[in-house]
């Protein structure tokens, strides 16, 4: 998650998601907001706080850009009930989430390279 594109991507996700959990909450649904709040301290803890190798770091950022991904695509899923085009864009930037965080697993260096 070096990678300046990347990152950028992953800060889209991560606010694409909190507006997403938060309309939740303003429907009367509150658990996702806690579900974001609690996996947004475990990912910043993990990828920012705590003295871990740059080689776990790298292996943790793909895979919250999954879990990200993972929540946009439940989001557009349920979306598809009241707009079609709703849905549909939540999707591609559910999917766009889980490519990124797949690109982001081939792309990382060897455990040789650290």
């Amino acid at each position: 998650m070096n990678s300046l594109s990347h990152g950028f991507l992953f800060i889209i996700g991560l606010t694409w998601l909190l507006c997403e959990v938060c309309l939740s909450a303003s429907g009367g649904d509150w658990t996702p907001l806690w579900i974001y709040l609690a996996g947004f301290v475990v990912m910043f803890a993990v990828l920012g706080c705590l003295p871990l190798s740059t080689r776990a770091i790298e292996a943790a950022g793909p895979i919250f850009a999954l879990i990200i991904g993972a929540g946009l695509l439940i989001y557009g899923f349920n979306a598809f009930g009241a707009s079609m085009v709703g849905g549909i864009l939540r999707t591609i930037g559910g999917l766009a989430m889980v490519a990124l965080g797949g690109l982001s697993f081939i792309g990382r260096k060897s455990s040789a390279a650290h």
